[in-house]
């Protein structure tokens, strides 16, 4: 997990690769604009998009956590207030819902040794695919967000 401020482009933290630097990037030059997009945004076709995206947060009880295996997130809040827990993959645990390989997500309730992050607007967190997050919490609240998805293999 990286955790960064798109404000701060000099201090980008890209855990090293060059395609989490080029998609923050466009991801700025995108919400400078005076109206933001809406839906998918395509930068590199399926290997490299942001989906903007506005819905009411929930309560923790009512959230589950989830893992990628082919995609990392960077979760970006535009609006509103967040709550989002991340927890390391640790060998052993089982997912409640098993991986579907078409949307690339398994779910999992949430880890004993969870971390809740408290995001504000201006905040993105990198999730790798090691890593379960639950985003999306904060009791009702409204939000507006874009995830960028990046395919694993732009990693190398």
């Amino acid at each position: 997990m990286i955790l960064g401020f798109l404000s701060r482009e000099s201090e980008f933290t890209s855990g090293g690769y060059p395609v989490i630097v080029e998609a923050l990037q466009a991801l700025r030059q995108l919400t400078e604009q005076s109206e933001l997009p809406e839906g998918r945004v395509e930068l590199r076709g399926d290997q490299l998009y942001i989906n903007f995206m506005s819905f009411d947060t929930k309560r923790q009880e009512e959230q589950m956590a989830e893992k990628h295996e082919q995609y990392l997130d960077i979760h970006y809040l535009i609006e509103g207030y967040e709550q989002i827990g991340w927890s390391p993959l640790q060998e052993g645990i089982i997912p409640s819902q098993s991986y579907d390989e078409a949307d690339d997500y398994a779910l999992y309730a949430p880890q004993s040794d969870e971390l809740i992050l408290n995001v504000r607007p201006g905040m993105y967190i990198v999730f790798f695919p090691n890593d379960i997050h639950r985003p999306g919490m904060g009791n009702g609240v409204p939000i507006k967000k874009a995830v960028i998805k990046i395919h694993k293999a732009l990693l190398v």
